[in-house]
């Protein structure tokens, strides 16, 4: 069985070795790597290039700039093998992380497994909250969104979304011509992704240990702080989800409502890195919170799964309290940095 890890590059030049280095050591899996250079404005290429001559299992592809969700379908169409997984470059994986995979990985359709998120002045292990071999939908539901008791921890509604973490089947992918939107569309291009593929798994294996090093200092990366069109992209995504969930049970749109409810966290976070004055944030937040489909969402939502300081902050959003919204999504900010 091999292994292709696609590592979508863009003005990495300080991280990409060390990348490389940590899944250059990996035992466990016959992998190829596929360093998909996006167009990068730094010496990235002329690392990757180094890399090539040191070990034969390293092919780079050169690109104009396409976007994290190009550059990862780029690597999907030149993946050679059984499985795929995909890797930021300024990310990193643990030492034994293919060893314990592979001990644990019976072919499954879908393998996940849990990560670090390293901030500047410390690392923060996710606990998934569970662990072992599920059926798709269930996992599928998950990623749509928390309900009922999973909602006292709402930390959780965006933990196993990540493209990253995760082996794929590239024939699952390939066959069902699965691939990722632009972010510029949909906000985060993880989640649709994952949804529409677990459309076609039968059986899902979670593994509940941080095996994978989620770096979240590095500002120039494929990624960026502050997003100023996420409330719309957002929305799009829902309804991209809604029209694939449809035909699901009434937990998936229960779930999708849930998820809507829950991304004021990510909404008032995001607003916090903006450089607009503090009275335009407000503005920004009152606009989500009088929109349709947030209104519906604060009426279906079952507040007594939160712990208080959640209730305070849903309650607050259910009140279109957006000032409130606002100073405790600072206070958010700052406990994370802390």
């Amino acid at each position: 069985m091999k292994l292709s890890v696609v590592i979508p590059c863009y003005n990495v030049e300080k991280f990409v070795q060390k990348c490389a280095n940590s899944i250059l050591v990996q035992k466990g899996f016959d992998c190829e790597l596929i360093f998909v250079n996006d167009g990068s404005k730094d010496n990235t290429l002329h690392v990757l290039e180094n890399l090539v001559v040191k070990d034969n299992r390293i092919k780079v592809i050169n690109q104009e700039n396409q976007g994290l969700s190009g550059a990862r379908n780029t690597g999907i169409e030149n993946a050679k093998g059984d499985y795929i997984m995909f890797v930021d470059a300024d990310d990193w994986l643990e030492p034994n992380a293919f060893e314990l995979i592979s001990k644990n990985f019976n072919k499954e359709d879908l393998f996940c497994f849990s990560y670090n998120r390293v901030f500047e002045k410390k690392s923060v292990p996710r606990d998934l909250k569970i662990n072992g071999v599920y059926e798709a939908a269930f996992i599928q539901r998950r990623m749509v969104g928390l309900i009922g008791e999973e909602l006292r921890d709402p930390s959780q509604a965006d933990s196993l979304v990540t493209a990253w973490g995760k082996i794929y089947k590239t024939e699952i992918i390939k066959k069902n011509e699965i691939s990722f939107l632009d972010t510029k569309m949909i906000g985060t291009e993880d989640a649709l992704f994952n949804i529409q593929y677990l459309e076609f798994v039968n059986k899902v294996n979670v593994l509940n240990v941080s095996l994978y090093n989620y770096f979240k200092v590095n500002n120039g990366s494929l990624t960026n702080l502050y997003k100023p069109y996420l409330f719309q992209q957002w929305k799009t995504l829902y309804q991209k989800t809604s029209e694939i969930i449809s035909n699901k049970n009434i937990d998936f749109q229960k779930a999708l409502s849930n998820r809507i409810a829950l991304s004021i966290i990510g909404l008032g976070l995001n607003e916090t890195f903006s450089d607009l004055p503090f009275y335009a944030k407000i503005k920004k937040i009152s606009v989500i919170f009088h929109d349709p489909i947030y209104i519906k969402a604060y009426q279906n939502l079952e507040m007594k799964y939160f712990p208080i300081h959640w209730k305070l902050f849903f309650s607050l959003a259910k009140s279109k309290n957006a000032l409130g919204v606002l100073s405790l999504s600072y206070v958010m900010n700052f406990l994370i940095k802390k």
